[in-house]
């Protein structure tokens, strides 16, 4: 597999490959659009399968699945990869190279459609932390990209000074150290990808209530559609408690390492 350069005509190729793949986040648009991520294919020239990888870890799948490049493409996949929702026969060839490697994930996703800013702005004025609230610049960006253990992931951002350029984000600090982050992982023309982290001494204290709640007004307010894709019960209850509205399910599959 060989990396597909995202100029103007290979995004049009792009965009018709993945123009019926099921959208569970917004990574294969911001691949689409080249605002973030990478592609890959099997020839540049005639192309018949594509990739499209976010964070080096989210993988997006197109074309002919049961040909012999899909095949390899599924083949030469590292692990620790989550294939997300693809064109048909992609999870079930996956499913058949790689066996009880890949583990199956239960997703849900959410409808922004009900959020409101009048309901955000009582769940701060609630806050204790409100007052508290910062702006991620430039300079925390760097701090917190740079650290060994932090999960502020904006690897798809080049450099800091671009997540502060397209991106938005909001921290909590107690003590001189963060308490928890809110900001956005993917950014597109259609909005950003909310992602929420909070240190685990400071959970359930309202610390990522606080935090999305700034982060969703600033979306309402600059016409970004503040995009909620939850991977466990917990965000789940946070999205309902935000206002979003709950939608659907979906399988998404983990590759992990050898024992």
């Amino acid at each position: 597999m060989i990396g597909y350069s995202l100029t103007k005509a290979n995004r049009i190729m792009l965009a018709r490959a993945f123009k019926n793949n099921k959208r569970v986040d917004l990574s294969m648009d911001c691949a689409i659009e080249g605002q973030m991520g990478k592609a890959f294919t099997d020839d540049a020239e005639n192309p018949t399968v594509f990739e499209i990888e976010l964070g080096h870890f989210f993988c997006y799948f197109a074309g002919d699945a049961a040909s012999t490049a899909g095949y390899e493409m599924i083949k030469s996949l590292p692990p620790h990869r989550m294939l997300l929702p693809s064109s048909p026969g992609w999870m079930d060839i996956a499913q058949e190279m790689h066996g009880d490697k890949l583990l199956r994930h239960t997703r849900y996703s959410f409808s922004s459609g009900n959020l409101s800013i009048d309901y955000l702005e009582r769940l701060l004025a609630d806050s204790p932390f409100r007052d508290r609230i910062r702006r991620i610049d430039a300079a925390l960006a760097r701090q917190l990209s740079n650290s060994p253990d932090s999960v502020f992931e904006i690897s798809d951002f080049e450099p800091a000074e671009d997540f502060v350029e397209r991106g938005i984000g909001y921290w909590l600090m107690e003590d001189d150290a963060v308490m928890g982050v809110a900001y956005s992982s993917l950014v597109c023309s259609k909005g950003i990808e909310v992602s929420i982290f909070v240190m685990p001494e400071h959970r359930r204290k309202g610390v990522a209530t606080c935090l999305a709640s700034a982060l969703i007004q600033w979306c309402l307010e600059n016409n970004a559609d503040p995009h909620w894709d939850a991977a466990n019960s917990e965000s789940c209850r946070l999205a309902e408690k935000l206002g979003y509205v709950p939608t659907e399910t979906y399988d998404a599959y983990f590759l992990r390492g050898a024992d």
